[in-house]
């Protein structure tokens, strides 16, 4: 039986290590997946209630959500870079930069998540990844959406309410994205 043991406990830490560079290759099939906006590639990384925290941009939770969140980022042409990666057992952590038609419309180069943690499930599907706006990102981010938001309530309050579920909250999918897209550039059209 201390046999058994012994020749076991190497066996485990070598396969708990073996998953590391696995993980640090999944961001990356994930960073590429995104950035070719290939929506069913990037989807099937995911397990079935995996949750996205965006900190104040807020939570998303499930298949329904995820998939919502990422049409909507196809549509914003959204570009994500990994960087800066470690991992640990079924973790990843990585510093995020995003770019999207979203940010440029609103005068943004970037943004910066300071950092962001994947978690892994056991079937190498992302379980949940938690994501830190910078300071500077979340103020950037701030004083973009309140001068936009301020605006569509103003000038476009019917259409703007139709990217909101009657509880207030924005419904991310395609369509919303697109639309959104629009009343930016009305808006910087507007606006100077």
């Amino acid at each position: 039986m201390k046999i058994s043991i012994v020749i076991l406990s190497p066996l485990l830490l070598l396969a708990s290590c073996s998953t590391q560079p696995d993980n640090l290759a999944l961001i990356m099939e994930y960073q590429n997946s995104m950035n070719n906006h290939e929506l069913e590639s990037t989807l099937s990384m995911f397990a079935e209630d995996a949750s996205l925290n965006f900190g104040p941009l807020g939570t998303i939770v499930g298949a329904a959500q995820i998939r919502g969140i990422h049409e909507y980022d196809v549509a914003l042409e959204t570009r994500v870079i990994f960087e800066d990666c470690q991992a640990k057992d079924q973790e990843v952590s990585c510093r995020a930069i995003e770019t999207n038609e979203w940010l440029n419309q609103v005068g943004v180069d970037s943004i910066i998540f300071d950092e962001t943690l994947f978690v892994f499930n056991s079937d190498r599907r992302i379980e949940s990844i938690s994501s830190t706006l910078s300071p500077e990102s979340i103020e950037v981010m701030g004083a973009a959406i309140a001068d936009f938001d301020a605006w569509a309530r103003s000038n476009r309050a019917d259409e703007y309410s139709t990217l909101f579920s009657v509880d207030g909250e924005f419904l991310y999918n395609y369509q919303n994205g697109m639309k959104v897209l629009g009343l930016l550039r009305q808006w910087r059209a507007e606006s100077g």
